[in-house]
């Protein structure tokens, strides 16, 4: 089910609007949506980019959260030049110890 939602706009931004339908070839409605679910879309990448960046949730989560695939977010990420929190000592002392186990059970 859809609604109907309305906003005003000036004349020189439904003279642009209208430039870019017929550009398109699409309705204004039609690109309205467009713009409108592209917007969505943008922050939910955002949001979760954010999240990423803080080292609340890993990449895989992020995608998830942003609803678009996991190499959509990695193109986001990377477009936006975000990074993760550096690790914890801890942590990488943890991922030294699981990589030592892992060299052991392969007898390198």
């Amino acid at each position: 089910m859809s609604d109907v939602i309305s906003t005003r706009l000036d004349k020189k931004e439904i003279e642009e609007l209208n430039q870019i339908c017929e550009k398109e070839r699409i309705d204004r409605s039609a690109l309205i949506r467009k713009f409108i679910l592209a917007q969505i879309t943008e922050y939910r990448l955002s949001e979760a980019g954010e999240k990423y960046r803080k080292g609340l949730v890993s990449l895989a989560e992020a995608a998830t959260m942003a609803k678009v695939t996991i190499y959509d977010m990695m193109e986001y990420i990377d477009r936006e030049r975000i990074q993760p929190p550096e690790p914890t000592e801890k942590e990488l002392k943890d991922e030294l110890e699981n990589a030592e186990r892992i060299f052991k059970k392969l007898k390198f």
